[in-house]
């Protein structure tokens, strides 16, 4: 278990898939240890830690550690097929978890007391599964942790 600060990412992961699954309305939702290979059910939302790093300051004759993880939150909306199409069902998608994501309250996202925003950004992104494409977005969440 990786602790930041206060919160570990098991917490971090656990509450934004909690959260932003039942929120958005989006079929499924899963967190970094429900992860599969292939995807029967589109449209999923998946979570899970891609990077971190810890620096200590030291003020005032204290040590202060603070701790940055950058989460991914992958919007997998359903499998390619035509341009016009795959973007009808994606782009609702991404304003579904965006919205829900600026809805957030700095120092208590996700209902986790210490962790504050960096940035965030989401991209398209075609996924490959199981040998298959499937069109959908990815949001990178930088997060603070104290």
């Amino acid at each position: 278990m990786v602790i930041l600060g206060t919160q570990t990412l098991v917490a971090i992961c656990n509450a934004i898939e909690s959260h932003l699954g039942d929120a958005t309305g989006i079929a499924r939702s899963q967190s970094y240890d429900e992860l599969t290979e292939g995807m029967n059910t589109t449209p999923t939302l998946a979570v899970y830690p891609q990077s971190g790093s810890t620096v200590y300051q030291h003020t005032f004759r204290q040590g202060v550690r603070i701790t940055h993880a950058t989460i991914h939150i992958d919007v997998i909306a359903k499998l390619r097929a035509d341009l016009k199409g795959d973007m009808a069902v994606l782009v609702p998608l991404i304003d579904a978890v965006q919205t829900e994501i600026e809805k957030e309250r700095e120092g208590y996202l996700f209902g986790l007391d210490g962790v504050q925003w960096g940035d965030w950004r989401w991209e398209r992104v075609v996924f490959v599964m199981a040998g298959q494409e499937y069109i959908g977005a990815r949001f990178f969440m930088d997060l603070t942790v104290y």
